[in-house]
């Protein structure tokens, strides 16, 4: 199948869908920057690895951009690969202007990836700093300190950035002295709010405090001082602005299981006056997301889906609108079955979302209209980029798609009892039928990626290159001869156990024992009875013999296929 040449991938429009504020549009930018960079080193067409090179720059100067003009300075020196460690200045007797113990300096280790989760939380010191890097290690250290601190840094070839863009070293440092004199105020008007003792006025002090560490890229002290900031909220409105802030930041860190218990919480805790109609949808957004990172393919489709159509791009710090209709397009066409898929996606309240993913929806069509190989070819050749582009979705794309080719492999083939493999391998785009047949002998298998399976009447002839099932009356026959066997089996074990009852009456009645000696110990039993009996007073104990053959289930087994040879005859009807 024929290639589509795609178009450019346009970022301005794409990363314009959200918040210039918020973490995910920086996250984003650097995972597309990353992307592009890697797609450029093994691309093979010179045009597409210029283009994927222009992109890359592009992303990270929007990315450099966005962290300058928050004073996110720690994230610039982990995406250089540089360092921050505080080195103290030689100390003077009496305490001088040195500023402190360098021991005690905090360190930012650069990280190749774009999935910048770990936050390092910065203490407040007046101490200078170097930017160093250790040339074995991919950990940086500190260097020795000198008089007269310099910003200097060595950067590691593992990060790209610096083949794209200039290290500016006084961005670090201003910045620094900068957020240092902020931070001093805002836990100033905090320390000032708990000395009076004023709810409201904590909970904002708290709120801005989150708000700077988020803006600087401390994501984990942001969600602190939010979750604290819930102690203090006295109304329904304050504690939906928490649930909202808390679930963006643990979106942002891929806190799942926080992302979870704050659903959780505001479902079961929030109430009252709520001003903001869109709190729930918001809710199913966050629990979409979540199901989606844990592989829960199912409950992830059926919360997207199931987000009010009001909600669009309010909630953009964390999806766009674009996104909630990719994301429930793709997850319900994987998932759902064709009952369902017309009801809460084609159909349902969700199709308004399907006109901002015009791909998807032609692919909704096709799949609609049982035209299987269409619909997997717009879903490999146009819609497999803009989902290897998306930061949440990239990770599960193969698992999905293999979802949907096996779903309609399986209801293409419902209707027919035998098929060619060559022709199945047209319809949905596999050159060599011996492709086509491994895909096949997969789903009659093990039932391929979801459970989804041909069924048990499901054969493949491998010289005739065909796929054939049993008819519907040749499988209820095979059931009805297994029925008949298994009755057949359960009456010759109901015999058996009720001549072995009626033959232990019958001994006990005539004072006949039957004592085992499999323990060595009781192997006289018998003699001692007689002697204490005075000779047997007319009881008679005799040793026990070889096992009750109708007792073994080896017996049962083989009369039971006596049985089956002899009394049911498996092929009379």
């Amino acid at each position: 199948m024929a290639q589509q040449q795609l178009p450019p991938f346009d970022l301005q429009a794409y990363i314009s869908r959200y918040d210039p504020r918020s973490e995910t549009h920086l996250q984003r930018l650097l995972f597309l920057a990353h992307h592009f960079h890697n797609h450029h080193n093994n691309g093979n067409n010179n045009d597409d690895s210029a283009a994927a090179a222009t992109t890359t720059r592009q992303a990270f100067q929007l990315a450099v951009h966005r962290m300058k003009e928050s004073g996110n300075h720690r994230r610039y020196l982990e995406e250089y690969g540089a360092v921050e460690a505080l080195v103290a200045p030689p100390s003077t007797p009496g305490g001088g202007d040195g500023g402190g113990d360098g021991s005690n300096a905090p360190e930012l280790t650069g990280t190749t990836t774009s999935n910048n989760n770990s936050i390092i939380n910065s203490s407040s010191n007046n101490n200078s700093s170097r930017l160093v890097r250790s040339p074995n290690s991919s950990h940086p250290t500190a260097a020795s300190s000198s008089s007269s601190s310099t910003a200097a840094t060595t950067l590691h070839p593992k990060h790209i950035i610096h083949h794209y863009l200039d290290y500016d070293p006084s961005f670090p440092r201003n910045s620094k002295h900068e957020s240092q004199s902020r931070l001093d105020m805002l836990e100033g008007r905090l320390a000032s709010a708990q000395s009076h003792v004023m709810k409201e006025s904590i909970r904002t002090a708290l709120l801005a405090l989150a708000e700077f560490h988020r803006e600087r890229g401390e994501l984990r002290e942001a969600w602190r001082r939010v979750a604290r900031s819930r102690e203090y909220c006295a109304n329904g409105q304050q504690h939906t602005q928490v649930c909202l802030l808390l679930i963006e930041l643990s979106v942002d860190l891929r806190e799942w299981s926080s992302v979870r218990d704050t659903i959780s919480r505001a479902e079961h805790t929030v109430m009252g006056d709520i001003d903001d109609p869109l709190f729930h949808p918001k809710l199913r957004v966050g629990q979409g997301l979540a199901h989606l990172a844990e592989g829960r393919y199912l409950e992830a489709a059926r919360s997207f889906t199931s987000v009010a159509p009001e909600l669009t791009n309010h909630f953009n710090s964390v999806l766009s609108a674009e996104d909630l209709a990719m994301y429930g397009s793709l997850l319900g066409l994987a998932t759902l079955d064709r009952d369902a898929l017309h009801s809460l996606v084609i159909d349902g309240v969700f199709k308004g979302r399907l006109e901002l993913v015009p791909t998807m929806r032609e692919a909704l069509r096709h799949y609609s209209r049982a035209e299987y190989g269409q619909c997997l070819s717009l879903l490999q050749n146009s819609i497999r980029r803009d989902l290897l582009l998306d930061i949440h979705l990239h990770a599960h794309v193969p698992i999905l798609l293999d979802m949907i080719r096996d779903r309609c492999i399986v209801q293409y083939f419902q209707p027919y009892s035998s098929v060619s493999l060559e022709k199945m391998g047209h319809v949905f785009g596999y050159g060599n039928v011996n492709e086509m047949e491994d895909v096949v002998a997969k789903l009659i298998s093990n039932g391929g990626v979801d459970g989804m399976s041909l069924g048990d009447g499901a054969r493949i002839n491998a010289l005739d290159k065909t796929l054939s099932v049993e008819g519907p009356k040749s499988v209820e026959r095979k059931a009805r001869r297994k029925a008949r066997v298994r009755a057949a089996k359960m009456g010759v074990q109901f015999a058996r156990n009720a001549e072995g009852m009626i033959l232990r009456v019958a001994c006990i009645e005539n004072g006949i024992t039957i004592q085992s000696d499999k323990r060595s110990g009781r192997r006289n039993r018998a003699g001692r009875a007689r002697d204490r009996d005075g000779g047997g007073g007319g009881r008679h104990n005799v040793p026990m013999g070889p096992t009750d053959p109708y007792e073994s289930d080896d017996s049962v087994s083989d009369d039971a296929m006596d049985i089956d040879n002899h009394i049911v005859n498996p092929n009379e009807f």
